[in-house]
């Protein structure tokens, strides 16, 4: 339960990091929040790679 957890926070962090960056570029709201929620998830998959490849040392002086 808590990796469900951990990945709803990390996913509600990224959204509200786009919104705040789309709000500094003055992007219409509904654009900004559009954004906010559906860019996260079309770029799960290029961020879960990314966070594996840098945790991949520290995973491998665990193990």
């Amino acid at each position: 339960m808590s990796k469900f957890f951990l990945l709803q926070a990390i996913y509600c962090v990224t959204g509200i990091l786009f919104f705040v960056n789309d709000l500094y570029k003055k992007v219409p709201m509904g654009k900004g929040i559009v954004n906010a929620f559906i860019w996260p998830y079309a770029q799960w998959p290029v961020m879960k790679g990314y966070a594996i490849e840098m945790l991949d040392p520290v995973l491998g002086m665990i193990n």
